[in-house]
């Protein structure tokens, strides 16, 4: 990374996490454990959090974007969340059997989402999409997987493949043969969809964020949708919307109830259990049904799909799930968010303008991305259509150098947003918008001062 004043601010401002830092370096690869928590020169440390609020380990204020990974609507800590789980882990954290909540976090679920016949919880939204592909072969007897370039399904070797740019090439410790099952269509391309269905008579399903990759970072909607659910039922392949963002998050019933849109199965996880550890499956019965365990031996052995899972519908994920899920429905959290996301984006935009940079701030729902140095003209920031924009230049072209300078700007003014924009949570305040487009505006000007913008 280049060097800055403004890298040499944020290492003043942080002495206690460069110890701990440190320390780190000799456990964990790059002293993180995930990968989107490596930051040069080091990442910042936090001690606690309350609200659209967090602080490190010198006791300074951040306002939050990271929402959890997306896993928190409400904010950090809400009360009705923490009173259920101080009660539950009373009575205990493993309970070994089948317990209410499970049942009652259940119905809250299949009350929501549109697509949901029936459910099967698991530990993580990785565990949900693998569920889904496995249960998808399962079903139609076929072996291939369809998605999408950017999008991102989980770290399972199935869908790791096509994620980031360079996106025609697989990871390290993809087998070949698996990756060769993984065919990887271009985003909305109605055509390149129907080709390749056409063309490959062994796909099982197509998996999707029915919002776009990472949440909109390259933006998907209804004019896409449509077409897919139409082209899956013509070609008999199971439909999976992997809606462990968007899910609760876009709309109380998540993007399937915001576009209207059904598919067969549908993978969440993140806000369905409140901030803690949890996944599920949900879709059609027909499908389902294959994780039943029969008095059938034919059945047993060709069609019941097992599903162990240690943590599967954990009580305290339970507990914060229904708690959650109950504020959910009322649809003011997701309603207040998306509102915060879309007053920022116009306050981010407007300092872009200003300051005549080619850099613009999307999104639809309760994201804002960044997009930086597009070549698209003299164009306002706002008036940007990221639908317009090749998906190559909407994820993966960031300067990394500039991305991290950027990230550790906004801390020093007092604002943590990941480094390819973030997520705003019911909890955020008008003051706390207008706090971070100052800080974004000093932010930028600190790198102009270096030459960086």
């Amino acid at each position: 990374m280049r060097q800055s004043n403004v890298a040499e601010q944020y290492q003043k401002l942080s002495p206690a996490s460069r110890a701990w830092y440190d320390r780190a370096l000799q456990l964990f690869p790059n002293g993180v454990t995930h990968d989107s928590r490596y930051l040069e020169p080091y990442p910042l440390y936090i001690e606690r959090a309350e609200g659209s609020k967090k602080w490190d380990l010198e006791g300074k204020e951040y306002i939050d974007y990271w929402s959890g990974h997306g896993a928190l609507l409400l904010g950090h800590n809400p009360g009705v969340v923490v009173d259920a789980v101080r009660s539950q882990v009373g009575r205990g954290t493993h309970l070994g059997g089948c317990h209410p909540l499970e049942v009652r976090w259940a119905e809250l679920v299949n009350s929501l989402v549109p697509s949901a016949e029936m459910i099967r919880f698991t530990s993580s939204g990785t565990e949900a999409t693998m569920m889904a592909i496995r249960l998808a072969r399962t079903y139609t007897g076929r072996k291939k997987v369809l998605k999408f370039a950017g999008h991102f399904h989980g770290w399972h070797d199935q869908l790791m493949s096509g994620v980031h740019h360079p996106f025609e090439t697989p990871p390290p410790g993809i087998l070949p043969e698996v990756f060769d099952a993984t065919i990887i269509c271009p985003p909305n391309d109605v055509s390149a969809l129907e080709e390749v269905l056409s063309s490959e008579k062994d796909i099982s399903c197509i998996i999707i964020e029915p919002t776009g990759a990472s949440f909109g970072r390259i933006p998907t909607d209804k004019r896409f949708l449509l077409p897919l659910r139409e082209a899956a039922d013509r070609y008999g392949v199971v439909l999976i919307f992997d809606e462990v963002i968007s899910g609760f998050r876009v709309a109380p019933g998540g993007a399937q109830a915001y576009y209207g849109v059904k598919p067969d199965l549908t993978a969440l996880a993140k806000i369905l259990a409140g901030g803690y550890p949890g996944g599920a499956l949900v879709g059609k019965r027909k499908i389902l049904e294959l994780l039943e365990i029969r008095d059938d031996p034919v059945w047993m052995e060709e069609r019941k799909m097992p599903h162990p899972g240690t943590f599967n519908a954990n009580p305290v994920s339970a507990a914060a799930g229904i708690a959650t899920l109950h504020m959910v429905a009322t649809g003011r959290p997701s309603r207040i968010a998306n509102e915060m996301a879309a007053r920022l984006r116009e306050g981010m935009n407007g300092v872009i303008d200003a300051m005549g940079l080619n850099w613009c701030v999307y999104g639809s729902f309760s994201e804002f991305c960044y997009l930086i140095d597009h070549d698209l003209g003299d164009i306002r920031a706002a008036d940007i259509d990221p639908h317009d924009i090749a998906y190559t230049k909407l994820k993966g072209a960031v300067d990394p150098a500039i991305a991290q300078t950027l990230r550790c700007g906004m801390l020093l003014n007092g604002v943590d947003i990941p480094p390819n924009g973030g997520l705003t949570m019911a909890a955020h305040s008008d003051r706390d918008i207008d706090l971070t487009v100052q800080a974004f505006e000093k932010t930028l000007r600190s790198m102009r001062r270096d030459s960086l913008v």
